[in-house]
């Protein structure tokens, strides 16, 4: 039997060494290059073909032996190799590091010595990644990579880019992709390159310090565009000017988006802002067609402002901030989600003027499944409840999933668990959760005590104070059941019982989740 399935297995392999040579590459084009190296023992006919595949990956990172010279030999004669035989390098993936100044003036030489082999190879994907132990150390990019016309995908980190780097006419007409990470590169040479890219469609730039504005008004096949840590010497944010109607995708965080009031963004499916800036009137004018993810995420900006997104096909919305927004949405087509993340309720910020924005801002999400979270409050006191609310559980946001951050257990804290009550009181006033969601590990005390917290609310019916009780009292003849449930963290499986007793024993799984799930008096 096992001489059967071994002949099975070697027949198996006899099948694939067949296939023809540009198959056997394109498998091996999903392997690492020190894998790639490994298929030569399969057989007499993989021997070679690693050495022909198209793509290339070099680092020093992970090359055997601590001599730089014999890796930078090793690129060299794998260069060479390809160049005298005649055959194609469609992509190339080179990361370097640079010790000391004797690195960087070899690095220099090899570059400029490899990059027009490769150009001349047919190249399509370039990826460039320097890392150097040198403060603030930076190689000049040769400028004939700019000359490289059958480039489409070319990736750049921690380089310098100046006026010597282009100093010849830039060729990148077939550029699809151009990813900038940690480059020290200037409005006027930005601009000078984005402008010789007319098909262009992804755009990547991540801390790029130098630069001040970016004008993209001109490429009008970009289609996904992301910017992060953009600031500029002064620290101020980078501003970026956008054509909307071709983009697709839009990924900012730490820089200033700008684009016209009325904007026509017909095509835009994606949308993540954390930490921007940028016109928020003017984004409540636009429409989005074909939006379906909105995330914001920490933007100030947003506090004084009464946002609308009218986009009909939204599929899920997610808000994480230290303050509850004013946002609201078009009539949507679709079944959608929201999830709201609310975290540091300070003890400045007067209860019941947040939870009565957080009222206005579950109505207006009241067409979506709602997940919400609220998380470190930071508060002297929440005892204050809004009274005229809580009475009656008629017309209440119904949210699907609510959970609730209380961790600490030392009694000094604005968050210990005894605020626990009063905190539940405000929630129930404003929505009825249909669930209660935590998370336990078996040595996470402070998981398991809040769990025992929300047990003797919700289950037994104990506050701890008069004051909450009364207040209970408005809410629970809503409430007409409790179960608590548990569900294994890596399983899917579904929602079984469980008791608190249970729980306390439970030592089949290190984490777990757990829920209240909730039965409101009207609510189906």
């Amino acid at each position: 039997m096992g001489n059967a399935e071994s002949r099975d297995d070697s027949n198996s392999m006899d099948r694939i060494s067949e296939l023809p040579k540009d198959i056997l590459h394109r498998i091996l084009y999903f392997l690492s290059q020190k894998d790639a190296v490994r298929t030569s023992v399969l057989s007499k006919s993989w021997r070679n073909i690693w050495c022909t595949r198209p793509n290339l990956d070099f680092s020093d990172a992970t090359f055997k032996g601590n001599n730089k010279q014999d890796f930078l030999s090793l690129v060299t004669r794998n260069l060479q190799r390809y160049c005298d035989q005649r055959m194609c390098v469609e992509e190339f993936h080179l990361r370097i590091s640079l010790r000391d100044h004797l690195d960087h003036e070899s690095s220099v030489m090899l570059l400029e010595r490899w990059i027009p082999l490769l150009i001349n190879m047919g190249l399509k994907k370039f990826c460039l990644s320097l890392h150097s132990e040198l403060y603030s150390t930076r190689l000049r990019l040769p400028s004939v990579v700019f000359v490289a016309e059958s480039l489409q995908d070319l990736h750049l980190e921690n380089f310098v880019l100046d006026r010597k780097t282009i100093e010849r006419i830039v060729l990148l007409k077939n550029l699809r992709s151009l990813c900038l990470r940690e480059d020290w590169i200037e409005d006027e040479i930005f601009q000078k390159i984005i402008d010789s890219c007319p098909l262009i469609e992804t755009l990547d730039v991540e801390g790029c310090l130098r630069l001040r504005t970016i004008t993209l008004n001109n490429l009008h096949h970009l289609k996904c565009i992301s910017f992060s840590e953009m600031y500029d010497f002064t620290g101020e944010l980078c501003r970026i000017k956008i054509h909307p109607p071709s983009l697709e995708t839009i990924k900012i965080s730490f820089g200033n988006l700008m684009f016209h009031k009325g904007a026509d963004f017909r095509n835009l499916n994606e949308l993540y802002i954390f930490d921007a800036k940028l016109s928020w009137d003017h984004l409540s004018s636009c429409k989005f067609p074909c939006l379906k993810h909105l995330c914001i995420d920490s933007c100030d900006g947003l506090k004084e402002t009464q946002l609308f997104i009218d986009a009909p096909n939204i599929l899920d919305f997610k808000y994480e901030g230290d303050f509850v927004p004013s946002i609201s949405f078009a009539t949507t087509l679709n079944k959608w989600d929201s999830e709201i993340n609310l975290t540091h309720l300070h003890p400045n910020d007067a209860p019941s003027p947040w939870f009565l924005k957080l009222n206005e801002l579950l109505k207006s999400l009241i067409q979506s499944e709602i997940a919400l979270s609220i998380n470190r409050f930071h508060m002297n006191d929440i005892h204050e409840v809004i009274r005229e609310n809580i009475s009656s559980g008629d017309n209440k946001p119904e949210v699907e999933t609510l959970s609730l951050r209380c961790d600490s257990l030392m009694k000094s804290s604005p968050c210990h668990l005894s605020h626990m009550p009063s905190l539940l009181n405000n929630v129930f006033s404003i929505c009825r959760p249909r669930n209660i969601n935590d998370y336990f590990r078996i040595s996470d005390n402070e998981g398991m005590e809040r769990i025992e917290c929300l047990w003797k609310i919700l289950v037994e019916g104990e506050s701890g104070r008069d004051e909450d009780d009364q207040f209970r009292q408005l809410w629970s003849q809503d409430l007409e059941e409790v179960s608590f449930e548990i569900k294994e963290w890596y399983l899917k499986e579904e929602w079984r019982p469980i008791t608190l007793s249970d729980l306390s024993n439970y030592q089949e799984k290190e984490y777990g989740r757990v829920r209240f799930a909730l039965k409101w008096r009207g609510l189906q």
